[in-house]
């Protein structure tokens, strides 16, 4: 699940109720595939501060030099059983929700053309609801879902690497630039983005000045 769709159930569900609930994504983020971890977003919805994490590393890193010594265990058939566990859908509350935060309408408008590579796969059903929701001429490039990632290309030092900021690992939707008029990659997580132009790749700090300039002028 991206990361926004995690923050967002977070925070919808907080403002109803007074036990606060948090969350974790399981992700090896924009680094090789295996290099997988957890983030864990606390109630507040956002990135965990450095002392939260500080302590989740240190923890982590006691069990592996235990060998996973104490850590407890549930076969996955029984943990389906919990009462503890529910399956909800994240995606059409935040798709839904989105209007409330960005002008939809004024992109339905605008008709452009859009492209997404989702770079694995988490955020796939996220765009394609997204497209139908809002009417937009929005194509998914690519719909491969891989855990080792070989639909990627190299990036600089012939690693992979599912960073969406890098011209080498956004690569095939960079040979795509003339086809949209954005076209749009996340990594794995969906707490980066890279945004494609006929010009090229765009600098991802430069998009998010303008971003929280709209946001505080229209919020």
């Amino acid at each position: 699940t991206p990361t926004p769709g995690i923050s967002h159930a977070i925070l919808t569900y907080n403002l109803k109720h007074a036990d606060k609930a948090d969350g974790i994504v399981i992700t090896p983020s924009h680094n090789p595939p295996q290099d997988g971890g957890i983030k864990y977003n606390p109630p507040h919805g956002g990135p965990a501060e450095g002392e939260l994490t500080q302590a989740i590393e240190d923890r982590a890193n006691a069990y592996i030099s235990q060998q996973l010594a104490g850590v407890k265990r549930m076969p996955i058939a029984l943990a389906k059983q919990s009462e503890l566990l529910k399956q909800v859908d994240l995606v059409k509350p935040y798709v839904d929700d989105l209007v409330n935060v960005v002008d939809m309408a004024a992109i339905q408008k605008a008709k452009l053309k859009i492209g997404v590579d989702p770079l694995g796969g988490s955020g796939i059903d996220y765009w394609r609801q997204i497209g139908n929701a809002y009417q937009l001429d929005l194509t998914l490039v690519s719909e491969a879902i891989d855990p080792s990632f070989q639909f990627m290309s190299l990036d600089k030092d012939g690693v992979i690497r599912m960073d969406c900021s890098s011209p080498y690992a956004m690569a095939g939707l960079l040979a795509l630039k003339d086809e949209y008029d954005l076209a749009f990659g996340n990594d794995p997580d969906y707490d980066r983005h890279g945004i494609v132009t006929p010009k090229g790749l765009m600098n991802p700090n430069h998009f998010l000045a303008v971003c929280i300039d709209y946001l505080y002028r229209h919020r």
